[in-house]
């Protein structure tokens, strides 16, 4: 009886002890990959320099998806105010300085010109030195580990922030829910008709991406699972835009995005987005990681980046109070 009780009181002051650990976010990269480096915690307590950041910031790159996020941290450590604005070429919202800041020409400069080469283009450009630190929608794939690899770039993937993996029906569609199988049925072929799913309606036009963008590489690993996609190169779009203009056109077709993109960034009155295993994707269900298809954003440098580096001390702060209110200003969830 003694010993039990011994025993009792060791579990119970190891689990009392473990209550003090960081924070540290979980993700989904597995570790023994000798491209992918174990997440490097912060320090606790620590707070990064970020006038040494503004002095010398860092060349940040990323998915399309994320580039109003990038755009926010670099007003909050440039200290230039900012807005949402329509992009008066693509309709696309965005966020830029404010027009009335009167402050230093230099950073409104620096900030106009952030630019993200989409999710792939971003994870080779930090494996081959034109990249300090990427944000991106997803983890690298098989490819770009390969690169990484035959370059001998150890990558270090930290997660940051909450998104969602969702899919876009036209608002004249009367279904407003499916099953992770129906749609992984669609995608094979299986199932064809809108009306194999109890609605009267047409052959279903089933939309992709194109290989290696954030969109397919989620759609391959969170829904797919190994099944192969039918073969339809017509209904390929290059690009983040390409399913929300296709889906508003189409009343029968269905395609794919992320929540943050479909959301906040590209809103469209024609598209909607539909339920999956009867949760709809909102910003609580996918905080609370009940939306199936909750997924990560985020922060990646290349292992040999000093612990001094600008790129480091950037991603560093990002897991800190002040940089998740960050992220959460962005429209991002905040992965605490």
């Amino acid at each position: 009886m003694r010993k039990v009780l011994l025993l009792c009181i060791a579990v119970l002051m190891l689990l009392l002890t473990g209550c003090d650990e960081p924070f540290v976010p979980t993700t989904s990269i597995p570790r023994d990959t000798p491209t992918v480096a174990p997440t490097k915690t912060p320090t606790p307590g620590a707070k990064p320099d970020l006038t040494a950041i503004a002095r010398d910031y860092p060349r940040v790159d990323g998915s399309s998806s994320a580039h109003p996020l990038q755009v926010v941290l670099a007003c909050k450590i440039l200290g230039v105010p900012y807005v949402w604005e329509p992009d008066p070429f693509t309709g696309l919202r965005r966020i830029v300085p404010d027009p009335t800041y009167e402050g230093s020409p230099e950073s409104v400069e620096r900030i106009f010109n952030i630019q993200h080469n989409g999710t792939h283009g971003s994870y080779m450009n930090l494996i081959e030195g034109n990249a300090d630190l990427i944000l991106v929608a997803r983890p690298p794939s098989e490819d770009e580990l390969d690169a990484a690899g035959h370059n001998g770039t150890v990558l270090d993937v930290q997660a940051v922030a909450l998104d969602a993996f969702v899919f876009l029906l036209n608002v004249e569609n009367p279904v407003d829910d499916l099953t992770l199988e129906a749609v992984r049925d669609i995608y094979t072929g299986s199932i064809t008709s809108w009306t194999e799913l109890g609605v009267a309606g047409q052959q279903i036009q089933a939309y992709q991406r194109n290989p290696n963008s954030g969109s397919q590489e989620l759609m391959e690993t969170l829904v797919m699972r190994g099944e192969r996609m039918i073969d339809a190169p017509d209904m390929i779009l290059e690009s983040m835009m390409g399913p929300i203009h296709a889906i508003a056109e189409d009343r029968w077709g269905i395609g794919y995005s992320v929540y943050y993109y479909a959301v906040f960034i590209f809103p469209h009155e024609q598209v909607k987005l539909v339920a999956i295993n009867g949760v709809e994707p909102t910003s609580e269900s996918i905080a609370k990681s009940v939306y199936p298809l909750t997924t990560e954003v985020y922060a990646v440098v290349r292992e040999d980046m000093p612990e001094d580096s600008t790129a480091t001390m950037l991603r560093d702060w990002l897991l800190t109070e002040e940089g998740q209110a960050a992220i959460q200003e962005s429209g991002y969830v905040s992965i605490r």
